[in-house]
This record gives structure tokens, sequence and C-alpha cells, in this order.
């Protein structure tokens, strides 16, 4: 594998120090034991996960409670913080804290969350499995088993990563929650607030089954709010998650 190592971010030098090029051999515990930080997992109440550091010792402590790829993200970012903000002494993480912000959000729980995604889903690593692939949640989802990681997370690396304009978006029934674009998505094409009423995202949004959408190719009148949206041609497939939320990925395909 040949790898520009200028280019490596901080959690992406720490997997290269230690000779990972696998996904499969990305093991949280044995990083975080490097850096001297050890893993306990058990039960929390009001937190996803937590940071206690001393010196150059910390303990990260994550909840049982949830699910394995969540736990996942949370003990990566963790690591973030130990990384990026040694000396503060600990932090108590909630779910707000490690869910995906705005991204433009330049904040420590951001950052935070930058590295654990950069941990988990290095650019070294991720580019060759997602080269040629659709932008699709269906995509994501494949990628996502190889590096044990959640589908959000591996669906916003494929979207910031994709070398096509192309957007992931999170709608509540009150309007966008969050958005990450990837850098080819030009600055004055903007997102609709709301989902149109003619997408399948709309019935999955205000109906009360959890499912996923087709790949879909229609007008990006009903994605963006331009006046010329419809000039656009976009893919996308949505799927609702289990806090109600759907979550969309728009490219464009012409």
């Amino acid at each position: 594998m040949r790898v520009d190592l200028t280019a490596l971010s901080p959690a992406e030098r720490i997997l290269w120090g230690l000779g990972i090029t696998d996904p499969h051999d990305i093991d949280l515990d044995a990083i975080a034991y490097s850096l001297g930080a050890s893993i306990k997992r058990r039960r929390l109440d009001g937190c996803e996960a937590r940071l206690v550091a001393s010196g150059d010792k910390a303990i990260i402590t994550v909840d049982t409670q949830s699910i394995p790829t969540r736990q996942r993200f949370s003990i990566a970012h963790e690591i973030g913080h130990w990384r990026l903000d040694r000396g503060r002494g600990g932090f108590l993480c909630t779910k707000d804290d490690i869910s995906p912000r705005d991204g433009a959000a330049r904040d420590g729980e951001t950052l935070a969350n930058n590295f654990a995604s950069q941990l988990i889903l290095p650019d070294y690593i991720f580019n060759p499995y997602a080269a040629g692939k659709l932008i699709t949640i269906d995509a994501a989802e494949k990628i996502a088993a190889v590096f044990s990681a959640s589908l959000t997370a591996t669906a916003i690396k494929m979207v910031r990563n994709a070398t096509i304009p192309a957007w992931i978006v999170c709608h509540r029934q009150r309007g966008i929650a969050w958005f990450f674009k990837s850098s080819f998505a030009q600055d004055d094409i903007f997102l609709r607030k709301d989902l149109h009423e003619d997408t399948e995202g709309f019935a999955l949004l205000y109906g009360e089954v959890h499912a996923r959408t087709r790949v879909k190719l229609e007008s990006g009148s009903l994605w963006f709010s331009n006046r010329d949206a419809s000039r656009y041609q976009v893919r996308t497939q949505s799927t609702k998650a289990q806090d109600g939320t759907v979550l969309s990925v728009v490219g464009i395909s012409k």
C-alpha cells in the first residue's frame, strides 16, 4: 500500500504507526492501550461514554446499553479527546455530543467526532473500498460491515470523500437536523429545509414503518431549493432511523 504520509490525519498517523492497513485490524482496545488508555464497558446513566485522565494514563468507559457500532464510535470519540484535549482531566459525552453535527461546526465535540471517523474509517484504507461505488445507503451498509462501523458514520464518510457533488442530510419532522456535503458540491446549491412531499423519504418520515427506499433517479427540484434546481438529475436513497429521523443521500448524476 502506497500512502502519502504528509496527508494523514492525526488519527490515521496513529494507525499507520501501528502498521494497520486492513480494516479488520482496527482494534480500538489495543489502540487505546498503545496510547496509555484502557477501555471499560459498563452501564452508564446520562452519558454515552466518559474519559477520566491523570497524567499520561486514562480510563475510557462506554455504555453497554448502546449497540456495538455505537459503542465503537463512542470509544474512538473518547480516544480523540484523549489525544486532542490532553490536560483537561476528563469528559462526559452524551448522545448529542457524539451524534453528527453541522458539517461546518468546529467545536471540541465535532473535532472528536472527526477524529473518531478517521480512526474507524481511515481514508487511506476506506477510499479504496469506496472507489467506483455509487453513493447510496446500500453501498454504505456493505462498507460499514467491513469496518464494523455504523451506517451513519460510513454514509457520512462516503459523501464527504465523494468525487461528485453529493450530500447526506438528516431530517426531522421540523426540518433538517444536520447535513454534510462533498468538496465537489457547489456552494450555491441549497438543500430544501423540509423533505418534499413527492419524495419517498417524506413517506418514511411521516409513516410508522422503519424502512429504506429504493435507489432512485429524480429531479433536483425535489431536493434543492434553487429556482433552477430542476436542471439537475439526482440519485437518491433514504432510510429511517430508530429515533424517527430520515437519513438521505443525494448525488448529482448529471
